[in-house]
């Protein structure tokens, strides 16, 4: 009889201890997943807030080498406008960014500012500087997010 109640006993606590075991890795499998689904918002806000740098950078760029150049008011208005829009579209992915990883908020607009400093170019030498250290900010700031969203790195 004794012999029948362990058994039981045993069963049962065999079947708790596994049924709790299965909770616990199916909550451990979520919270990986959920972990990793953030990171990738991350890695994308990081992305598209660098790419679009690189779009207002070549933008702003092409638009003060022509006016330093004199081009005329025409190629001037086109490429204003393609600055205004480009410019516009940073806005967007840094206040994603700024959410989603408020870490790289300094690098992420030391980037921006030195990418907006095109616009105040006095010369050619001064255009080349600037976008010298536009792209050098662009770099130290997606150097910051590699170690940030690095696997290993955190």
């Amino acid at each position: 009889m004794w012999a029948s109640i362990v058994a039981v006993l045993g069963t049962l606590a065999g079947a708790l201890t596994a049924g709790l075991l299965q909770h616990r890795s199916a909550r451990t499998a979520r919270a990986e997943q959920r972990a990793d689904g953030h990171r990738q918002e991350q890695l994308a806000a990081v992305t598209e807030f660098a790419a679009a740098l690189d779009a207002h950078r070549s933008a702003m760029f092409h638009r003060e080498r022509l006016t330093l150049a004199g081009a005329g008011p025409d190629p001037e208005l086109e490429a204003q406008t393609r600055s205004h829009d480009t410019r516009a579209a940073i806005t967007a992915p840094h206040i994603r960014l700024q959410v989603l990883v408020p870490e790289l908020a300094v690098p992420a607009q030391q980037a921006a500012d030195a990418t907006y400093a095109l616009r105040r170019a006095t010369d050619r030498a001064d255009l080349d500087h600037r976008r010298h250290a536009a792209k050098e900010a662009t770099a130290a700031f997606i150097a910051a997010a590699a170690t940030r969203l690095s696997p290993h790195g955190r």
